[in-house]
């Protein structure tokens, strides 16, 4: 077996047994011992013997591991899908268990951990670092979902509060207005701008008491 080389550019072309094989531009070149069809990409044309390439060969050792990664991510994701349905199905009759959005930032948590290990494989200096990087999913994959519930919002309200801001929404058409939004949203973004003014708002005109506007902003809270 030869293979069929462009001594320009040291591309190999080419795997022949045919001795004519070739053109008066390409030369013919013995096959290494070592050498695999499959990893045709990662061999040069040197100084008349095939030379594997390095960083050719690291960079497809990187690709393979990176589709690994990505398969791997995939089928867990899918994986989920009869939880999101259940937990669909539970909302609708009322029923206590898993929420949707538990699933989804389960779901999340997997995409982060497969791009993480993506970034970790591309800076890799060698095949054994590359091996090294396994996909697992930690608690720095896990994201605070932003968004929440309008019950979950207002909930952070306490019953004093809600009603002093109520009191004071029928004197104030912007409040009422505000009030309005929220009550009818269909979830609430904590990072919006207009829910953090709006929440700021009620600390400074003393609705609520001082440091509140941050507890009931912040995405840990309950």
């Amino acid at each position: 077996m030869f293979a069929i080389c462009d001594p320009m550019t040291g591309w190999v072309l080419a795997v022949s047994s045919d001795p004519q094989s070739g053109g008066p531009d390409l030369v013919r070149v013995p096959l290494p011992s070592n050498f695999d069809e499959r990893d045709i990409g990662e061999w040069r044309y040197q100084d008349g013997a095939l030379v594997r390439d390095a960083a050719a060969a690291l960079a497809a050792i990187k690709a393979r591991r990176v589709a690994e990664i990505r398969r791997f991510a995939a089928a867990q994701i899918a994986a989920l899908d009869w939880r999101i349905e259940r937990a669909e199905e539970r909302d609708r009759l009322g029923l206590p268990g898993e929420m949707v959005t538990d699933v989804l930032l389960e779901r999340e948590a997997i995409r982060r951990a497969s791009n993480r290990c993506e970034a970790e494989i591309a800076s890799a200096q060698d095949d054994a670092a590359v091996k090294a990087v396994t996909f697992a999913v930690t608690d720095a994959d896990r994201a605070t979902p932003l968004r929440i519930t309008r019950l979950q919002f207002l909930s952070r309200f306490t019953d004093t509060e809600m009603q002093t801001v109520l009191g004071a929404a029928k004197s104030s058409p912007m409040l009422e207005a505000a009030l309005l939004k929220w009550q009818t949203a269909e979830g609430i973004v904590l990072s919006d701008p207009a829910t953090l003014a709006g929440v700021q708002a009620l600390e400074m005109a003393g609705l609520i008491a001082p440091g509140r506007a941050a507890e009931i902003l912040n995405p840990q809270g309950d």
